[in-house]
């Protein structure tokens, strides 16, 4: 086990251990997910991979993914009374590397206890903590299109009446203070924003689907004296249709200021009184574009003028054993002049996959993204793969999948630097094409606790 791992695993298992009760309680769930592999392109040295997605790196999956990535988490009630309530913790470490291998810096992900089982909680349930929350991606994007994560309280799944269920939960977010560069103790300023979210899931629609309304309001946690922090928000429809053949989901997404997701656009403070600070937003900062998941707070120095709209179209199909298939368009509208104007994120792909027997399937995919930036020339990335892949069965997602993987991906002249600045083996020189090859396995278990 990794040095550093060793001691934050021994604390979660004294911390669940501690608890007597539970040799009379359930024995807990175990839950995780991990992908891993490694490749190599025909330039040599490290797997390339090739994305553009609006400065996010976020991009289509098969075949291009180079990190290594690894969730291990566990659940266990810790204490019951005689009336039905229970208390039960969630604990998770995960670790990350954007090269092939096990990175050297795992972390504690989630730690929340939650209650449930009280008649006066009306099915629902009760947490705090810090946990994944309300997550809904497109996979074959690996886009986490809403994210709630973060350190807060709340209320899950009141059913209500109508039909559906009702949740709201309050988070702190980005929880750090700016000190003067002076040495100053005073607090010059703070990126923390105080974040409420309400969400209706579940609400009978028609015969084959549900809608999700999701709404949040954020609220900078700045001094009172800061002027240049602002609030915002931002807005979620979400329709789910379910069949024999498969599944859709259409959304609707609009945030404003920090409800856009996008991070904090390059701060550079100047001068040394605290009554002179000032500060001047760089587009051109590494984190300017970041970020694609929109429902965590984004930069409070984001205002009115700063908004996203988003509509997608994703969908699985699987109309007999021996054909699946994933289809997803995207399209995104930044308007802001912190970054210059407005920017424009088009995405498509597709995914299909010959099931020749049981265990064994070749999966395809072919994909194009365009982004245009402010006053800049169009850039587009077009990417292929196929997969010859070992499956636990025949379904679009069981796993665990074990793919022996050839990409080839090629792009126009605009896109050479940001393909190079997303590529986690360094820049591709002046080449505008490329093709790697590799192993990856993919798989989870368990339940998502989202």
């Amino acid at each position: 086990m990794n040095a550093l791992l060793r001691p934050v695993f021994i604390a979660i298992v004294l911390l669940f251990t501690q608890f007597q009760l539970w040799a009379d309680l359930d024995a807990g769930e175990f839950a995780g997910y991990v992908r891993a592999g490694a490749g190599v392109s025909h330039q040599g040295g490290p797997e390339n991979c090739y994305y553009l997605g609006n400065g996010d790196g976020h991009g289509y999956r098969l075949g291009n993914e180079c990190d290594t990535y690894i969730e291990l988490g566990y659940a266990r009630t810790i204490a019951q009374a005689d009336d039905g309530l229970k208390f039960t913790g969630y604990a998770m470490l995960n670790d990350y590397s954007s090269t092939s291998g096990v990175g050297a810096t795992p972390q504690l992900a989630q730690l929340f206890i939650q209650a449930s089982g009280l008649d006066a909680l009306g099915g629902s349930r009760l947490w705090i903590g810090e946990r994944y929350y309300g997550r809904q991606d497109i996979y074959s994007m690996d886009l986490q299109y809403i994210n709630l994560d973060g350190v807060g309280a709340g209320m899950d799944r009141w059913p209500v009446p109508i039909g559906g269920n009702l949740s709201y939960a309050v988070f702190k977010d980005n929880d750090t203070n700016n000190i003067p560069p002076n040495g100053s103790v005073m607090i010059h300023d703070s990126n923390s924003a105080i974040r409420q979210d309400l969400l209706y899931r579940d609400i009978p629609l028609h015969a084959l689907g549900t809608l999700d309304v999701i709404a949040g309001w954020i609220l900078p946690a700045s001094p009172r004296t800061e002027t240049r922090r602002h609030s915002g928000y931002n807005l979620h429809l979400f329709d789910h249709q379910h069949s024999s053949w498969g599944w859709n989901t259409f959304g609707i997404q609009f945030g404003v200021g920090p409800g856009t997701g996008r991070g904090d656009p390059g701060v550079y403070q100047t001068a040394t009184p605290y009554a002179a600070f000032t500060s001047v937003p760089d587009a051109s900062a590494p984190d300017a574009l970041c970020c694609n998941r929109m429902g965590q707070s984004g930069s409070t120095l984001l205002g009115s003028a700063d908004r996203r709209l988003r509509f997608f179209e994703y969908l699985i199909l699987q109309p007999n054993e021996h054909f699946a298939a994933s289809f997803d368009i995207l399209h995104q509208a930044d308007q802001s002049p912190v970054y210059g104007g407005s920017s424009r994120w088009d995405s498509i792909g597709i995914r299909p996959e010959y099931i020749v027997a049981r265990h064994f399937k070749v999966q395809m995919e072919v994909a194009r993204d365009r982004v245009a930036y402010p006053g800049a020339p169009v850039e587009w990335l077009a990417k292929y793969t196929i997969a010859p892949t070992l499956s636990l069965g025949r379904g679009f997602l069981d796993r665990p999948e074990m793919r022996w993987y050839f990409t080839y991906a090629h792009w126009n002249q605009a896109a050479i630097a940001t393909i190079s600045a997303n590529n986690n083996a360094g820049p591709l020189g002046a080449t505008r094409s490329d093709f790697s090859t590799g192993l990856q396995v993919e798989t989870w278990w368990g339940s998502s606790w989202y």
